[in-house]
């Protein structure tokens, strides 16, 4: 091998706990120590001390499958300095080492058996009217259940406003936020149903539609927006 592997700088202290709780979706510390089982007092250590814990970012990844680069690196990092699997090149060898969930999902046997305080869920980036998988998230399974959902049939979709929770299991739009197909487009939209016909809002209008004119994948159960 003729190139040096050099390190990377690595997100430490409060900017690594942070990221972690974010992709944790924890609401605070406290739950984040219930979560991965340490003591609370040691996510302040790493803060104080501007440490990064590598055995946790293995472990996360592992367990749940979201991305090492994710976990370990700013989220503006451009990921044409990793290795060419990070960017989706098909062209790459097979050998390639998989760090995103969905090759490692192609390639490996997920584990049977997953962590007792966790739920994970498949998620998604809404982006152009379509469904990208971007992996697994892990979320704690005391939240999880207080929201009454099931795991099989709940998905995340991410957009530029927040992260959604989809219940497929409601697909007959009645009133509320959905996930919708129209003409091949997904996008999540408000629906009101009216007599013999729907009314979607679309941006600043709204229009009526028939229910063969639309596809309801799913209702939207829990918004996370962003701040």
């Amino acid at each position: 091998m003729s190139k040096k592997i050099l390190i990377f700088d690595y997100l430490k202290g409060h900017d690594f706990t942070s990221n972690l709780r974010d992709l944790t979706h924890c609401a605070s510390f406290g739950e984040m120590a219930t979560l991965f089982d340490v003591p609370k007092t040691t996510f302040s250590t790493w803060n104080t001390h501007n440490r990064t814990s590598h055995e946790l970012v293995v472990r996360t990844h592992l367990r749940t499958g979201i991305p090492v680069h994710q976990l370990i690196l700013p989220s503006d990092y451009p990921l044409e300095d990793l290795h060419h699997s990070f960017t989706g090149n098909k062209h790459a060898t097979h050998d390639a080492i998989a760090e995103t969930s969905n090759e490692y999902r192609a390639e490996r046997q997920m584990p049977t058996a997953a962590s007792d305080a966790v739920v994970t869920l498949e998620s998604y980036s809404l982006n152009n009217g379509k469904l990208i998988s971007t992996g697994t998230l892990p979320y704690a399974k005391r939240i999880f259940q207080s929201w009454n959902l099931n795991a099989a049939s709940t998905i995340e979709v991410e957009t530029h406003d927040g992260r959604f929770l989809i219940d497929q299991s409601q697909n007959d739009a009645v009133s509320g936020d959905y996930l919708i197909d129209m003409n091949g487009r997904l996008s999540i939209n408000a629906i009101q149903r009216l007599p013999n016909k729907l009314a979607v809002t679309l941006g600043h209008t709204c229009v009526e539609v028939n229910d063969n004119e639309i596809k309801v994948i799913g209702r939207v159960a829990v918004s996370l927006k962003k701040q």
